[in-house]
């Protein structure tokens, strides 16, 4: 169906079911728009009512302030004249309306997003509404919490609440907000929707114009489509007793590196026509040879003989696939991707993929990458990290930095395509395994981004989820060639992810850092009491540019005690021993503050009582230490002493290793094979993160 504006009368129609009311006449004659005028009562306006002139005040359609009968007359034919000169073949059709009273001009629209569903959003209005670009979206049907939410987004809160001048009518904009989200989602063929202006007075409102458009309805899966057969599915995936490798091969191969990193399942079948057997284990012919029909097959082939063979797995009773081979949608074969998903349909089966890098499940010992071991890391005791990435390479990078910070994964999903199991689906499941205490993904596009919300909401009432996403500006058109999925508006995106409680880092477009500095603080440091911040380092201006981030971020610089700042004078003492009698005091009070510098020449005692010092005080619920472990007087047995000191914090202790020479990553090396956790930059944002799950969660360690 062709896309549309309606008319005023249908237009109206619709909005009244849903209980919005917009006010006017259609008239066809100059006779009868007086009359029309009449009966609301001067003054009146007249604007062509024809879906042929969008911006109608910009080619002279819209007449205000029109006081008499002749007036009206004389503007009705003015309108007429002025919608043919706009080349409008419907002319005549004119819409009378009360004239609105001044007040405050809002907008109210509302979309059908490709991938997001309903998206209704709310700010600023009237004739400027693309200049001054004040609106926040919502997704799916709004709860006034979810309305609150978006106007706090606005400037346009700050009049509504009474910003130079009287409040005014909140409630009435929120409700109105409100039926408009539920219009659209009962209205799937109402494509777009414009209000603007509404009107808002202190009490009331009035809406002036009102653009409606209809076309092909748009439906999208809910969290209640979730099927429970897909779901238990989906367990053999991650946990599976049996596993057939179709197209293992020799080493170095891509099906002989999946057959070897799969060693630690029981029940391994390589299934290869050309060999007798791999890795001292028996090969089949095909899936139809196997003893058993395994819980789960891994599909090592090219496109066209992996879609006929995972018909013979799915005819044979299998359930669960992982199919690692690219060369389907994302590469311009949709046709090849579509028949394995009608095929998954067809018997209920499900599968990972396709073009993804494979699964890691630690529990069970799965390991699917066709990474040879030695080239990553080794997969070894699980943790409470559940981790889904669109992108095998961006996957395998966080599961290499978590590595580098002493952190294994409990799960990893490098997901491709996802046409077979989607990221809600694997985000329900991770939801559902109470192992699993924090959730990362990395996400590039969704075919459906309101079951992607409504599962996110779920599981983020019970565990924190934290999301990157790429694809938000230039890398956008990348993204359908890269994974065959939609990117979407990220305006929509970062609405679905605040309206569900999930934690959106954009600023790992830049640094994938930031995700792994938080989830290595939310696994390996207590939980921090509160947001007072102690900045320690030994030499140089780091300790400045950490504070600068500390109060950017909206955390605060602890104030010390003054039992502390009597230890810190007394430690650093030598410091002030030369200096005038008179300006000690000042110079003591200078070099106690926080954030607090211990100089270049600070040796080991000093760092280490510096530490347990503000460790002491109750007033510091975070230390953080910035050291350059290069300084002379910091010794070679540094790090085996602040091991012997760990236990003794209470309190997160933040430890930054400035610099990249060999003495630096050795020093991190001895620290992180002695559990002792280090964090290079950026260190700020992954910690008011982390801040945030904290109290949100309490602690998930």
């Amino acid at each position: 169906m062709k896309s549309q504006q309606l008319g005023f009368r249908d237009a109206a129609a619709i909005l009244r079911e849903y209980g919005i009311d917009v006010l006017g006449e259609i008239v066809t004659e100059p006779d009868a728009a007086v009359a029309a005028a009449e009966r609301f009562g001067y003054p009146v306006v007249l604007k062509a009512a024809t879906p042929e002139i969008i911006h109608k005040t910009d080619v002279g359609v819209v007449i205000l302030n029109l006081d008499s009968a002749e007036a009206v007359s004389r503007a009705f034919e003015r309108i007429v004249a002025n919608a043919s000169k706009a080349g409008a073949r419907d002319t005549r059709t004119v819409l009378v309306q009360k004239q609105a009273r001044s007040g405050f001009e809002m907008l109210v629209g509302a979309k059908q997003d490709p991938v997001f569903g309903p998206v209704t959003m709310v700010g600023h209005g009237g004739r400027f509404v693309e200049l001054w670009r004040d609106t926040a979206p919502g997704l799916g049907v709004l709860e006034r919490a979810d309305v609150e939410r978006m106007l706090s987004k606005t400037k346009s809160d700050r009049v509504l609440h009474g910003f130079r001048g009287p409040a005014l009518d909140r409630d009435a904009v929120i409700d109105l907000v409100i039926k408009v989200s539920r219009m659209m989602e009962a209205r799937p063929e109402v494509n777009e929707l414009d209000l603007n202006p509404v009107i808002v007075y202190e009490e009331g409102f009035a809406i002036v114009d009102a653009r409606v458009i209809v076309g092909d309805e748009v439906v999208h899966p809910r969290a209640t489509d979730l099927s429970y057969q897909r779901m238990k599915n989906l367990e053999a995936v991650f946990g599976p007793r049996s596993l057939a490798v179709v197209g293992a091969s020799k080493p170095g191969s891509i099906g002989g590196i999946v057959l070897k990193n799969s060693r630690r399942i029981e029940k391994l079948y390589p299934v290869n026509p050309n060999r007798d057997s791999l890795l001292g284990l028996k090969c089949y012919e095909g899936i139809e040879k196997l003893p058993e029909t395994p819980d789960l097959a891994v599909f090592a082939l090219a496109p066209e003989p992996t879609v006929a063979t995972f018909r013979s797995f799915c005819e044979r009773g299998g359930r669960a696939a992982i199919i690692i081979g690219d060369g389907f949608g994302e590469s311009g074969h949709q046709d090849l991707e579509d028949q394995l998903v009608r095929t998954a349909e067809e018997f209920d089966a499900v599968y990972i993929g396709p073009n993804c890098l494979g699964v890691i499940d630690n529990y069970s010992g799965l390991n699917t990458l066709f990474i040879p071991e030695r080239r990553t890391v080794k997969q070894g005791k699980p943790s409470g990290l559940g981790v889904i990435s669109q992108s095998g390479g961006i996957g395998l990078e966080l599961l290499e930095m978590l590595a580098g910070d002493n952190l294994s994964v409990g799960k990893w999903v490098s997901i491709g395509n996802a046409s077979g199991i989607s990221v809600p689906e694997i985000m329900a499941h991770m939801g559902d395994d109470p192992r699993i205490k924090v959730i990362a993904i990395y996400l590039e596009g969704l075919r459906n981004g309101l079951q992607f919300m409504e599962v996110g909401k779920s599981v983020s009432r019970r565990k924190p989820v934290v999301l990157i996403k790429g694809g938000i500006g230039g890398g956008a058109a990348m993204t359908m060639s890269h994974t065959g999925s939609l990117a979407g508006s990220f305006e929509a995106f970062r609405a679905a992810c605040e309206q569900a409680g999930m934690f959106l880092i954009e600023e790992l477009t830049e640094d994938p850092k930031i995700l792994i500095n938080v989830l290595s603080i939310l696994s390996t440091q207590p939980r921090a009491k509160g947001d007072r911040v102690a900045v320690v380092s030994v030499g140089g201006g780091a300790a400045i540019l950490l504070a600068d981030q500390i109060t950017e971020e909206g955390m605060r610089l602890a104030e010390f005690r003054a039992e502390t700042k009597d230890r810190l004078a007394q430690l650093l003492d030598k410091k002030i021993r030369a200096a005038d009698p008179s300006q000690r005091q000042a110079i003591t009070d200078q070099i106690t503050r926080n954030p607090v510098d211990l100089f270049g020449d600070s040796d080991d005692d000093m760092l280490l009582q510096a530490l347990l010092t503000l460790n002491d005080d109750p007033d510091v619920d975070i230390l953080l230490v910035a050291s350059y472990f290069q300084v002379p007087y910091l010794s070679e047995y540094i790090a085996e002493r602040l091991v012997e000191i760990q236990d003794q914090f209470r309190k997160p202790l933040i430890l930054s290793p400035r610099g990249f020479s060999r003495h630096v990553w050795d020093t991190r090396g001895y620290l992180r094979e002695h559990d002792f956790p280090t964090y290079t930059v950026p260190m700020i944002k992954p910690l008011s993160i982390a801040l945030e799950i904290w109290n949100r969660y309490g602690d998930i360690s």
